[in-house]
């Protein structure tokens, strides 16, 4: 745990894979993570998307979901949310302008399982 989830827009075109690996590294960096495998990060990109009535509203989003274990304080939950935000932002920021950032924290189900097999 934990899991990060990115949805890109259409034309957010950046390497994924120094996205992910920054997500990951700042996560395991708080120190709210024991060892570095259990974060799970992916990221989905959109076939279509659309802000607010076209053009006008904005070209480009990119949106974060992080889903975490039950426990923390707030504070917590709200660091760990900038620091999301930090790295979209540094990653993003330079190669495009004009994106809507947005980090979502969600915590999981006390029912959430997962095995190493």
């Amino acid at each position: 745990m934990p899991h990060i989830t990115i949805e890109l827009s259409q034309g957010v075109n950046i390497d994924e894979t120094e996205l992910l690996s920054k997500l990951n590294h700042a996560l395991f960096a708080t120190g709210q993570f024991k060892e570095s495998r259990d974060i799970k990060g992916r990221i989905h990109r959109s076939d279509a998307s659309l802000i607010g009535l076209g053009a006008e509203d904005g070209g480009h989003f990119v949106i974060a979901h992080l889903a975490i274990m039950q426990g923390r304080t707030d504070e917590i939950k709200s660091d760990l949310v900038s620091v999301v935000m930090k790295v979209l932002q540094q990653v993003v920021s330079p190669k495009l302008t004009g994106v809507q950032y947005a980090v979502n924290l969600t915590e999981l189900s006390h029912f959430y399982q997962k095995a190493l097999v």
